[in-house]
């Protein structure tokens, strides 16, 4: 009895000093620290559009340009293609290093210059399910890989070079939300008249005049359309 009194009192009082222990300032702080971190994510395994993936001294590597597998070093192991003014694209699928990003953190770079050609204004964030499809902007901003929408309100960037044939489209929005509109002028959308009826048109409006932006006149001539009787927005800036 005398032994198991014993025992249960010195169990009793580790649990005291590990709980003292981890209560100490110190710990809180190692504790907080962990916490705090952020969770790094590392969890792509597919290169960005174009690029190869390769190994080289037991890492993963991805390159779009020339890869040397008997380079001497890593940083000369991809190399841009002689006479192709593109940029090469150099990542690791492994942490950043000094020689080359992670991926991850590449991808997030090129899909946010990707989108700025693409998204408008109010869904700004631009992902891809895969290499081979077109990319979706979205409101919120996208998941970690950025390969989906978390959120409900997004747009699908299309393929047809005829933006106007898809006012739900990414390039038709981006394109109407970058219209500045004359003094006194609001927006609006519209189905096209005569030869464009099977179009959709935006352009801005005093509910007496509409007009439009020379950019969507240029892009309307290119696409063959007479856009003889569509009054530019800049002539009545001009004017007024």
């Amino acid at each position: 009895m005398r032994d198991i009194l014993i025992g249960g009192l010195v169990i009793a009082v580790i649990i005291i000093l590990i709980r003292v222990i981890f209560g100490t300032p110190l710990v809180q702080r190692v504790r907080e620290s962990f916490a705090d971190a952020p969770k790094m994510i590392n969890s792509q395994t597919e290169c960005p559009p174009g690029a190869t993936m390769y190994m080289f001294g037991g890492s993963s590597y991805c390159c779009s340009g020339a890869i040397n597998g008997d380079a001497a070093n890593v940083r000369d192991s991809c190399r841009p293609y002689t006479g192709r003014d593109a940029q090469t694209t150099f990542c690791t699928l492994g942490p950043s290093t000094g020689v080359a990003k992670n991926c991850m953190e590449l991808r997030s770079g090129l899909m946010q210059a990707e989108g700025e050609t693409v998204c408008p204004s109010t869904m700004p964030t631009f992902v891809k399910e895969s290499n081979d499809s077109a990319g979706r902007c979205c409101a919120d901003p996208g998941n970690p890989a950025l390969t989906a929408c978390v959120g409900t309100k997004f747009c699908d960037v299309g393929t047809d070079p005829n933006m106007f044939n898809d006012p739900t489209g990414c390039q038709f929005l981006k394109a109407q939300t970058d219209v500045a509109c004359p003094k006194g002028f609001g927006t609006f959308t519209a189905p096209g008249q005569g030869a464009m009826a099977n179009i959709t048109l935006f352009g801005c409006t005093d509910n007496g005049t509409n007009c439009y932006a020379d950019s969507t006149l240029k892009r309307l001539t290119e696409l063959g359309y007479d856009v003889t009787g569509l009054t530019s927005c800049s002539s009545i800036k001009s004017s007024s």
